[in-house]
């Protein structure tokens, strides 16, 4: 139960890190590693298809955690290194659609809305 509990606090310092879209992509990978402790620890053999299947999860991890957009080129004269970058140790802002919504204004009753009670 300790170890479900680190994992679940390690997975959402990573959701926090890198976002949910990428975080998922470790679950992806989860089955690859399985096999390959199996061969490395259990002796299991490792079959033609195995191998094929642990390249293919393998392959779309690294395809699922690509950005489908360009990288800007920028000029190399005008950006210092690091320019742009948060300092260290600080954490990326959450994107907007991932902020909670804030709460709706309360309501409010009218007399025909309220229950009635009794004098």
């Amino acid at each position: 139960m300790l170890c479900t509990a680190i994992a679940f606090v390690l997975f959402f310092q990573l959701i926090a890190e890198v976002g949910p879209a990428r975080a998922t992509v470790i679950t992806y990978v989860n089955p690859a590693v399985a096999v390959a402790l199996g061969v490395g620890v259990l002796g299991e053999p490792l079959t033609p298809a195995i191998l094929a299947a642990f390249v293919l999860i393998l392959s779309g991890s690294v395809l699922a955690t690509r950005s489908g957009l360009p990288r800007p080129q920028a000029d190399p004269g005008t950006l210092a290194p690091g320019a742009g970058q948060p300092p260290p140790g600080t954490r990326r802002p959450a994107p907007e659609e991932f902020r909670p919504a804030p709460d709706p204004p309360a309501r409010q009753l009218r007399s025909a809305d309220r229950p009635a009670v009794p004098d």
